[in-house]
């Protein structure tokens, strides 16, 4: 009987391989015409055009990485973004729509991005749109939607009137009805605005200035009472709904109460809240200054429980390339938020799950690169090793070690908030499409390779087996 996975191949992977469901001590990939062809439980001899073996290093599906400001700083741009993502095992991002010229809400923004994504783009990227405020913006959402936006992103609280502004309540539920019909995902940055002002307000009038005088100034209440509330406008409207960078486990806690209810709502944490705390912001000063800020010890370790748990469903990076002329201003509150992370992400997170925090190969996998492919509509094409998807792959070294220098990474910000931080785990090699285009040492792929991804229908998401 005809077996496809004799077929020829044009890159055969041999190494320890693990998808979301499986693992494979020495299992092959066998990627053809830019898709999985198979994979096997053992290597086989059947013919290849390139044969990579990655010994007993991981062979995990490339990173789906959800939320990445390649122009919040233009000095970025979506070549240098998507070149450090190669590097770093993300072959998959999600660009987000707050951009240094303006945001990305009208058909015309949205064209000439996807524009520059194709000139630009080494990796495959998704794009947000996201809904300009005052009223007219629902209008241009089914729009939107039909041009090939892969979600919507809103913000409870106003960091810029017009780069990114506060969407008011009202109006956010009317824009979660609309976005419901479209079938896809809203995605909200969730910190209560008039707590925040205020608490801002008080610090700059009583003249402290130390960095811990960001956390301060937006306590956890800030994030679970928006959480809470946006929540319920989900629950109302029927949205498929989605909380961006997550800093408390009660947030997470009542996002399970919400889901056990039937809100479909997704969660995502980013590296910084796993591997920093409030108290780094005394050594590191701005540069670790995030919105929302840096938490107590207590509170990663319970981010981290609900992440192997599965109550937080990913894991992305939230990279934003500031130069660090604007993070080095005197007062904490006056420097940019943020900070370059998609070359990290994977190394970060893996060299932590796996060696610290008892986690799983699959369970990273998962957190990684599955369920964020799922949520956003590219499940049938990524996020997992199994034929028909897409030939995207990375391989982890997970003993290797190394010291970040962000001088050395990809990313045009020349820094990292993990600079002198020593990783156990290391990318050795990323394929996306059948096409190394990381070898370890260098990028080999040229910009505009990367392709626009449109969202297909959500498939439902596999059963996970624990």
């Amino acid at each position: 009987m005809f077996d496809p996975e004799d077929l020829d191949a044009d890159l055969s992977v041999t190494g320890h391989v693990v998808t979301s469901q499986r693992e494979f001590p020495r299992g092959e990939v066998r990627v053809r015409d830019g898709r999985v062809l198979a994979v096997r439980g053992t290597p086989s001899d059947a013919p290849a055009a390139e044969r990579v073996d990655a010994g007993g290093a991981y062979v995990l599906p490339g990173v789906v990485d959800p939320h990445v400001h390649c122009l919040s700083h233009a000095g970025e741009g979506i070549e240098a973004a998507t070149r450090s993502a190669a590097a770093g095992g993300v072959t998959t991002l999600l660009e987000m729509p707050f951009d240094e010229a303006g945001p990305v809400w009208s058909v015309d923004a949205f064209r000439d991005k996807r524009a520059a994504v194709l000139r630009e783009a080494h990796v495959d990227v998704g794009m947000y749109a996201t809904v300009e405020p005052g009223g007219q913006g629902i209008a241009e959402i089914p729009k939107l939607a039909a041009e090939g936006a892969a979600c919507f992103k809103l913000s409870t609280f106003q960091t810029d009137p017009r780069r990114f502004p506060r969407t008011p309540d009202g109006e956010m539920l009317d824009a979660f009805a609309e976005i419901a019909r479209t079938g896809l995902r809203v995605c909200v940055h969730a910190e209560n605005d008039e707590i925040v002002q205020r608490n801002l307000a008080r610090l700059r009038a009583s003249g402290a200035s130390g960095p811990l005088q960001h956390g301060l100034s937006r306590p956890p209440v800030a994030e679970t009472a928006a959480v809470a509330a946006v929540l319920e406008f989900a629950r109302a409207s029927g949205v498929h709904l989605h909380f961006c960078h997550v800093s408390t486990p009660h947030a997470v806690d009542l996002v399970q109460w919400h889901r056990r209810t039937g809100t479909s709502v997704t969660t995502e944490v980013c590296p910084h809240y796993l591997t920093l705390t409030e108290q780094d912001m005394v050594r590191g000063g701005a540069r670790l200054k995030y919105n929302p800020p840096l938490r107590t010890p207590a509170e990663t370790d319970g981010l981290w429980h609900r992440l192997r748990s599965g109550a937080l469903d990913m894991v992305a990076s939230d990279h934003a390339p500031w130069p660090l002329a604007l993070k080095q201003r005197d007062h904490v509150l006056d420097n940019a938020s943020g900070g370059p992370g998609v070359e990290t992400l994977l190394p970060l997170v893996a060299g932590a799950a796996l060696h610290e925090r008892r986690m799983t190969p699959r369970e990273l996998v998962r957190c990684l690169s599955t369920r964020a492919a799922h949520a956003f509509g590219l499940g049938d094409r990524k996020g997992d090793l199994r034929p028909g998807l897409d030939g995207d792959l990375v391989i982890l070294d997970p003993d290797a070690e190394w010291t970040v220098d962000g001088s050395r990474l990809r990313s045009h910000a020349g820094w990292s908030p993990f600079d002198g931080m020593r990783i156990r785990g290391r990318v050795r090699c990323t394929v996306s499409r059948g096409e190394v285009i990381w070898d370890g040492d260098s990028v080999r792929s040229a910009a505009g390779r990367g392709r626009f991804l449109a969202p297909a229908p959500f498939p439902a998401p596999p059963e996970e087996d624990g």
